[in-house]
């Protein structure tokens, strides 16, 4: 146990006429839990896509989890249509997903789907990104 001395201060400038001094008790944790550091090698540029990029970790993480989705899908799924668009654009131009073009047998007319995947590039991210724990 610690005992500490406090001086009790007046409103004024200066200390208190009376002699009176409180002690305060303090109780210390006797058990610390020592942690031990692991040590992770990562190439660099995987590191800097994790610091700068931070903004496409869900999106990766929700097509590390479904593999492959069409871009209506992966939107609704993240639950954000113009600033999803924008993240999937930046994902796409720096080569951490994959667009392909499929057309479905089954249907009529229209537009042929756009399915998304992560490349190599981008479960590297993922992964690294799981790593360190960065928020979910």
């Amino acid at each position: 146990m610690i005992k500490v001395k406090l001086n009790n201060m007046s409103n004024g400038t200066g200390p208190k006429s009376s002699s009176k001094k409180s002690t305060k008790k303090i109780t210390t944790v006797k058990e610390v839990r020592e942690t031990k550091s692991v040590p992770i090698t990562v190439e660099l540029n995987i590191l800097k896509f994790l610091i700068n990029e931070r903004p496409l970790i869900p999106l990766f993480r929700i097509l590390k989890k479904n593999k492959e989705l069409h871009t209506r899908e992966l939107l609704i799924t993240m639950r954000s249509w113009g600033y999803g668009q924008s993240l999937l654009k930046r994902a796409t131009n720096l080569g951490l997903i994959e667009r392909k073009v499929k057309k479905d047998k089954s249907r009529g007319r229209g537009k042929p789907r756009i399915y998304n995947s992560l490349t190599n590039k981008g479960r590297e991210v993922v992964g690294l990104a799981d790593k360190v724990g960065y928020a979910k």
